[in-house]
């Protein structure tokens, strides 16, 4: 049963590419199916992302419980680690099975209004939820290695504050969160935070400086500051359909010694599916590996990405 629960996201990304529920008070079925996950950038009023992507959220009636994209939902079928953290696993896999190098990685990340507009304020309740899964299809006896997941709650606030030139800061996030692989005993991993994310964009630039303080941490891993750091900076840049980002932790406060980054490219295959690749070298791939280095490559499809 907790399998079928994992596999889930995976079903929704190749069959569900918007998700929308209807008050029953709503009598105007055109707009049903109109507000989709994703929306093709070719509908875009403005070379601005950011300001793009919270029209099409804007769009979304007020008499809609709306489910959005949040942050990148992709299926990589074929994802290669050149260094998996075996010892972390060792007696505990079917028959001791040693990981294997490809495996196959999901994410499935969506959030949900609480309050928009509140008080007839630019600023608005959220609840987001993000599982991130590796499956280890291609060993002897297939098995899910990890999956963690984020539920969060966030006030965002829409600033639209003039910086430089064409530079404006749209939005300033803060929120709670609470991160685990729900394992519950040697390989559990969890920890709670408070942030802030600060969205800033130009033209077709983003950028996102999201610091964080950690309230808590398991057991397991007390030390996790040590190699994820205070913070994430993501830097994202839209070139037509194409999608260029890069999200980096841990490079101050490590002086450079556990420095992580994710680089990431999405190209349209199709008006609602992307094309999808990813690299990854460093700390925190997934939160058993927190103190484990990596270097890996995948390749799938997504629904979304960062812009």
């Amino acid at each position: 049963m907790k399998n079928i629960f994992r596999l889930l996201p995976i079903f929704i990304i190749f069959c569900g590419t918007s998700i929308s529920f209807a008050d029953s008070s709503v009598n105007n079925t055109e707009n049903i199916g109109k507000y989709s996950l994703y929306q093709s950038s070719s509908q875009a009023h403005s070379s601005n992302p950011v300001v793009n992507r919270e029209k099409q959220e804007n769009k979304i009636p007020p008499n809609f419980f709306s489910i959005t994209l949040y942050k990148p939902t992709y299926l990589l079928p074929y994802y290669y680690t050149a260094s998996p953290d075996n010892a972390v696993y060792q007696n505990n896999t079917p028959n001791n099975e040693q990981l294997k190098s490809a495996e196959v990685k999901y994410q499935f990340s969506f959030k949900v209004p609480v309050w928009k507009n509140i008080l007839n304020h630019r600023s608005s309740l959220y609840l987001a939820y993000t599982q991130l899964s590796y499956w280890q299809v291609y060993n002897h006896n297939a098995f899910f290695r990890e999956s963690d997941y984020e539920p969060e709650l966030f006030l965002t606030n829409e600033v639209n504050f003039h910086l430089v030139k064409n530079w404006r800061i749209n939005l300033f996030n803060i929120g709670a969160s609470h991160q685990s692989n729900g394992y519950g005993n040697a390989l559990e991993r969890s920890w709670n935070r408070l942030y802030i994310d600060v969205t800033a964009s130009s033209d077709n630039w983003m950028v996102s400086i999201k610091p964080w303080y950690i309230i808590s941490t398991n057991n397991n891993n007390n030390n996790i500051a040590q190699f994820l750091g205070y913070g994430r900076i993501l830097l994202a840049y839209k070139h037509q359909k194409q999608v260029f980002a890069l999200s980096a932790h841990n490079i101050l406060e490590s002086g450079g010694k556990r420095a992580t980054a994710e680089l990431t490219w999405s190209f349209p295959l199709t008006p609602y599916i992307k094309g999808y690749i990813q690299l990854f070298s460093g700390y925190g791939q997934s939160l058993i590996e927190y103190n484990h280095r990596t270097n890996s490559a995948g390749i799938g499809i997504a629904l979304s990405d960062w812009i």
